[in-house]
């Protein structure tokens, strides 16, 4: 099974660089919980790049889900992306911080935290149908992340109400998608702090986060 899901990995991170797309998968690959989506991860990741930084799905009831960006899916406002090669058929909106400095098991992650961003991220799909693709092979793919795009530093003082801020997202100048519900600040945070490397059964949640 460690080489059948390593060539799964490796034929996911193809497939969101222009390669054939992949499925049906066999059963005894998909996870069977979350210590083997992580486990995925891990796979993937290691094929895809270096770590440039991390999805978490902060605000929701349980444990936080999160899943390592590689360092080559992240863009600076004003990039183009070629969806149809990468995949990518989704774009949402979202909120994402920059660190000046390592979180650290125990440590107020607030102190970390350099800036805040505005992000818009590509979702993509691999697989041949995604329907019927397991949710835990959909996360262990990274969260089907295709890119991030950046944009610039905000006013730090947007995330007092950033839990009812208006967003709006718009394509060729027509609002398309709005929202005034998200994650507080303080479950931005939270989820930061349980982020902070400590021992959680997968090698990519053990990496220093900086």
């Amino acid at each position: 099974m460690t080489s059948g899901l390593d060539d799964l990995a490796q034929r996911l991170v193809a497939a969101h660089d222009g390669g054939a797309l992949v499925g049906p998968i066999a059963p005894e690959l998909v996870p069977a919980n979350i210590e083997e989506v992580y486990a995925l991860q891990d796979r993937v990741i290691a094929h895809a790049g270096e770590v440039g930084g991390w999805k978490i799905m902060a605000g929701s009831e349980g444990e936080p889900l999160c899943a390592p960006v590689p360092a080559n899916r992240y863009f600076e406002d004003g990039a183009s992306l070629d969806a149809e090669r990468h995949r990518h058929f989704l774009a949402e909106v979202e909120f994402a911080v920059k660190l000046g400095a390592d979180l650290l098991p125990g440590q107020p992650a607030e102190a970390a935290i350099a800036s805040v961003h505005p992000v818009l991220e590509m979702i993509a799909n691999p697989f041949v149908d995604r329907d019927a693709t397991p949710r835990n092979i959909q996360l262990g793919d990274l969260q089907s992340n295709g890119a991030i795009v950046v944009g610039p530093a905000l006013d730090r003082s947007i995330v007092e109400g950033l839990d009812t801020l208006a967003v709006g997202l718009l394509l060729d100048g027509n609002e398309v998608k709005t929202t005034d519900k998200g994650a507080s600040w303080a479950a931005v945070v939270a989820a930061l702090e349980w982020l902070a490397p400590m021992p959680k059964g997968a090698a990519c949640l053990s990496r220093p986060v900086r």
